[in-house]
Parts: C-alpha cells; structure tokens; sequence
C-alpha cells in the first residue's frame, strides 16, 4: 500500500505566490466590484483614502450573514466549473482575496444582513504566528464602518496598501496613489459601462460618479451596426452573439472633444478590436487575437462579443477576468467578421468624410439569407436587418410589420434549399433532439408560432391548412406537437 505524507502549503510562500497573480490596481478593484454586483448593489462607492493610507469599497447589496461571510472570506471558496447564473460575476472563489492581497496585506470586510452586522479580517502580516485563521474583530473596532451601511448593504476594507504606496518620498507617494485613483476610474468606466447604461448601477470614485464610457459610440448617428451573428450551443441555448460596429469618420464628430473621447482612454488604436463581454462585463478590450495587426485604417472597427459564464472553460477565463482564448470552434466566424469589419472601416476611414450609411452598406447588398447553426443543425434565415427590408417597414403600421414578418418566415422555411434537404444534407446523422421547454429559444420560438397562428387565422385561413402549412416549416419541425396544441388552441 502506498504512503501517505501530508504536505501543507508554507503560508509564507503561497501567500507570495497569490499576491503576484497577475493583478494591477484597476483589474484589482474590479474584480472586488463584481462581488458587489453580484450582491444586487445599486449604488457602489470606492474611496481612495490617503489619510488613512487605505482603499475602502461600500455597496448596498444584499449583504451576507455571518455563515456566508465566513465561507466568502475562505481562499477558494467556489467550484470555477459550477455554472453560474447571469448575474453572477465571479470565478474561482478568489477574486476579493487575491485582489486585496494584490493592494495591501491586511483585508477587513464587514457586512450587514437583515439585523445583524459580521465581519471578517485576513492579516497576512499575522498568518505566519496565528495560522491560516480569520480575525472577527469587536464593534468597537468596526464602528466606524458598520455606522456607513443602512439596511443591508457590505463593506470591503484594504489596508496596509504595500503595493500602492511604495514610495519613500510622501509626496510622490501622494501624486501615485490619485494617479491609480484617476486610471481605475477610466477602467470601471469601461469595464461596467453596461451596467451603468442598462442597469442604471451607480458607481462613485471619491464622490465623483463615474460615468460609462461605450466603445460603441452608439450616441453618434453615423455609427453603423452591421449584421448580428449568434451562435447556439448543443442545447438550442444562445453561446455567444457577435456584434460588431463601425464607428464615424473624424468628420462625423461635433467637435475635436467628442472626437477624441470616442478614441478612449488610450487612443483610437489601442481601442479598436474585439471587446469580449461575460455576463455584460468588460473581459477583454481590443484584440484582434493575433489574426490581424493593428493598422490605422482599422482604428473605427470595434466588434463586440457576448458569451456567458457557461463558456468559461471553452474560453479560458482567467482568474482576474482580464484574459481569454479564442475558441477553435468559431475561430472560423470571428475572423470572418474581422475582416468584414475592418474592410468597412477601411472604407470609412479613407473616405475622408464624403460618405453615409447608405452607400457604405451598399456592399453588403447581397447580404439576403443567414446560415446559423443550433443542436447541430443548420438553418438559413432571412438577414431581417437588411436595408431595404428595413426601409418597407417604415412603410407599414404595426400591423403590417406581424404581417410581413409571418410572409418571411414562410419564404424562410418553404425556400428550395430548406424543402429539398440541402440544410438537412448539412448534418446527416444527427438526431434532432427534444426541446428544452425552460430555455429562452423555445420561448421565442412558441412566441412566432402563435403570432403566426393569430395573423393567419386574422387573413381567413382555415385552422387545418394553418397546421398543416406550419408542420411543414422546416426551423420548425422539432415542435411537431406544440405547433398542433398551439393551432387547436388559437381562438
């Protein structure tokens, strides 16, 4: 029978090791405020404190009871394989240490749920004497804080801020310390500014509101939005949605301010590329993951990514949420959307102003059908977001719009290619698998079915020709016995 020996990590060393994981100050607050979103704060407050030498993070979240704080404050205290659900931002369960650890050595959190007020401290300077054991400091030692949380709410304290001020001279000392305010500020504006815009989430630097800075620079009109690809995992779930944008020529701009604000914090070429977005967070900002180099003619070219906590492990999230590997499976699909995009820009950029919407996009006239891929078949959709199709349905009341968009899915599903087998041919031997009845895509697609079925019976059809024409629709198939319970319930 094999030995056993048990081999305790030396405190000393892994602590060195969990303080250099890779962290600069910004990334290190971040990942603190993703606990707080994940909490359901609404309103997050960060203070750079130079009196008392420390950073200080308030939120007025859900707060955690004296269990849950204990478990939160253990280095790994969640499984990175679990899935998440959508509002959730973390990881590994070490986002709030690591990141602490990364600023100062001496950690606090104190945290008030319903009545009660816990709190909790790492001290690395202590753990060589005292072991791997959290502090619960008194009231006294807390009142300052717990004073500042109303009904509910958590506070995250660093201090003893090593890695921030390390610098002898107080003065420069001083000049760092508000310089890393001034940069984490630029970065959360950024990295939450979904939150911000969609979400209405306040964030406070020092009392100052941040204010969300979109790469998209949708607020210009002569932004253009090109076509939306989605791509479905094996379980009819959306995976990942690619949207990319062209931003304006110079020319576009109201003023050289504006202009140069679009650029961002680092400048138009620094900021062109692919922005990759977990759970609408900020993971990534401007990459072209080595497929193309960064030329100025690409400057306006900014492609957004969506994908979910699901795909973590297919994209190879790191620990401060701030790196990530192009999958090999739509390696294929980003970069054809790079070079679409970038050509676009291209256009945009050399045309020295004398452009509009209309004949940029002209190129993309052709652009009819689209190919997606779901449960491991393939179907082709009508590009809804055409130009010209855009321009009829200004043309039309509302009425007129359920209308047309039931003659399209009929076009869609009764094309030739649909009907003679050729998207069939596309996964032969694959099995269509059953609907999963809790998921957004058999929600939508139920919803088209019974609008269809309303607007149909609205034109005079009878119920039997509508079943029969709907079991016949070949994106629909998989629904056989909802589509015949849909029609036999329609009034």
């Amino acid at each position: 029978m094999a030995e056993k020996i048990q081999s305790i990590p030396e405190a000393r060393l892994l602590l060195a090791s969990l303080r250099s994981v890779g962290y600069n100050e910004e990334t290190a607050i971040a990942d603190i405020i993703d606990n707080c979103i994940s909490a359901q704060a609404h309103e997050i407050k960060i203070q750079f404190d130079w009196e008392k030498k420390r950073i200080v993070i308030l939120d007025d979240g859900i707060g955690m009871s004296e269990k849950n704080l204990i478990e939160n404050m253990r280095i790994g205290s969640s499984d990175p394989s679990k899935i998440r659900d959508e509002g959730d931002l973390g990881r590994f369960g070490m986002g709030m240490k690591t990141a602490a650890f990364s600023l100062g050595k001496k950690l606090t959190v104190i945290t008030k749920f319903g009545a009660k007020v816990s709190n909790a401290s790492w001290d690395l300077d202590q753990i060589p004497t005292i072991g791997w054991n959290l502090i619960i400091r008194d009231e006294n030692e807390i009142a300052e804080f717990s004073s500042q949380i109303g009904e509910q709410g958590t506070i995250v304290v660093i201090e003893n801020l090593d890695r921030v001020i390390d610098i002898d001279d107080e003065k420069k000392a001083k000049d760092k310390f508000y310089r890393i305010a001034a940069k984490t500020e630029k970065h959360l504006a950024l990295t939450f500014h979904r939150f911000i815009e969609e979400d209405g989430l306040v964030l406070k630097l020092n009392n100052n509101p941040i204010k969300a800075w979109n790469p998209f620079v949708l607020e210009n009109g002569a932004t253009q939005e090109l076509s939306e690809e989605s791509v479905f995992s094996d379980d009819g779930c959306v995976k990942m949605v690619i949207q990319p944008y062209v931003l304006p020529h110079k020319t576009k701009f109201a003023s050289d301010d504006e202009y140069q604000a679009a650029g961002g914090p680092k400048g138009w070429n620094y900021h062109q590329g692919i922005y990759v977005y977990r759970n609408r967070r900020l993971i990534i900002c401007g990459t072209w993951f080595d497929y193309i180099k960064k030329e100025p003619a690409y400057n306006l070219a900014r492609i957004k990514i969506d994908i979910t906590s699901a795909s973590d492990e297919e994209w190879k999230i790191d620990i401060k949420k701030s790196a990530a590997s192009l999958p090999s499976d739509v390696k294929e699909l980003v970069e054809r959307e790079i070079d679409l995009c970038t050509e676009t820009s291209a256009r945009v950029y050399n045309s020295r102003g004398n452009y509009s919407k209309s004949n940029v996009s002209a190129p993309n006239l052709d652009y009819v059908w689209e190919q997606r891929k779901k449960n491991g078949r393939y179907s082709f959709h009508i590009n809804r977001k055409h130009a010209l199709l855009n321009n009829i349905k200004k043309q039309l009341d509302d009425r007129g719009k359920e209308t047309l968009s039931a003659y399209l899915s009929l076009v869609e599903n009764f094309a030739p290619f649909m009907q003679s087998g050729v998207a069939d041919s596309m996964q032969r031997g694959k099995a269509v698998s059953e609907p999963d009845k809790s998921s957004l895509e058999y929600q939508l697609q139920i919803r088209e079915l019974t609008d269809m079925i309303q607007i149909f019976l609205s034109q005079g059809f009878e119920k039997e020709e509508i079943k029969s024409t709907l079991l016949g629709m070949a994106n629909y198939r998989h629904l056989r016995e909802d589509i015949i319970r849909l029609v036999e319930e329609a009034q």
